[in-house]
């Protein structure tokens, strides 16, 4: 179990840097007359002003909670000018944070986990620095990157005992390779019919796109953005936000959903 999490964790970090990089390298991509463009969507959800709680489900059985927080980083600025604003207002943004938490749910100790995850953007919404952690008490997994090092951090602690390895970012093309042994640990129909990262040294086929939609919730329509994500041209990943930048929900691969807790009666039009 333990080494399935492990390939997770390193899974979701190269997805993350692959997409962060791409969209450096290529920006928000095409956009058909339908769709809006994907920055208006970033900006209401970096700008958002509360976070969000979801419920993680799996074939309907709540597995973990995820909490959503995005937040508003302010500069340096004239303290007489920011001290007559009001209590949240923001005069001089320098950037956003956003931070994910994920709790799993477990019978036992070994079956909980905590997931940390941390990305710094500047006001161009381009990465600074994010770091995933990984904690499953006594143990804890910390991979940080800043951009431009064209490293990864790695620090472990497995109860008394504490390591830390620097990976070249490259490695991150072949996670495979980088889990060493571990990799032997996992079932070898993980993605049937789908290249694992890094077996063929391809990048990861990503689309996006987003656009104007609705949700019901009870007996009301709600004007909602729709953020959908392909990846490897099969797995596919749809998120919903209110107009003002709160998640509502998230639809993943094999029956995962996240549902915003204070709209557990919240379903697709």
């Amino acid at each position: 179990m333990s080494g399935r999490i492990t390939f997770a964790a390193i899974a979701l970090f190269w997805v993350v840097m692959n997409v962060l990089l791409w969209r450096a390298e290529l920006g928000g991509g095409r956009e058909t007359a339908a769709e809006i463009p994907i920055e208006t969507v970033l900006e209401r959800v970096l700008d958002a002003a509360d976070d969000s709680v979801l419920t993680l489900r799996h074939h309907g059985e709540a597995i973990g909670q995820v909490r959503w927080n995005p937040s508003i980083v302010e500069g340096i600025g004239d303290t007489n000018t920011t001290a007559n604003l009001p209590e949240g207002m923001v005069r001089t943004p320098s950037g956003h944070l956003l931070d994910v938490e994920l709790n799993l749910f477990g019978d036992t100790p070994s079956s909980r986990w905590r997931v940390l995850s941390h990305v710094s953007l500047n006001t161009n919404h381009v990465w600074r620095d994010l770091s995933l952690r990984l904690i499953q008490r006594p143990n804890l997994w910390e991979f940080t990157a800043v951009n431009g090092e064209k490293t990864v951090r790695l620090r472990t602690e497995e109860g008394h005992t504490a390591s830390e390895q620097t990976f070249a970012l490259s490695d991150f093309a072949n996670p495979l390779a980088l889990m060493g042994p571990y990799a032997a640990l996992l079932p070898k129909n993980l993605l049937p019919g789908v290249p694992l990262p890094g077996a063929t040294g391809m990048r990861p086929s990503i689309a996006w796109s987003a656009r104007n939609d609705w949700l019901r919730v009870g007996h009301n329509r709600v004007r909602v953005y729709r953020l959908k994500v392909k990846l490897f041209e099969r797995f596919e990943a749809v998120a919903y936000f209110s107009r003002a930048g709160e998640m509502l929900k998230v639809t993943l691969p094999d029956g995962l959903v996240l549902v915003n807790e204070a709209l557990p009666n919240i379903s697709r039009e």
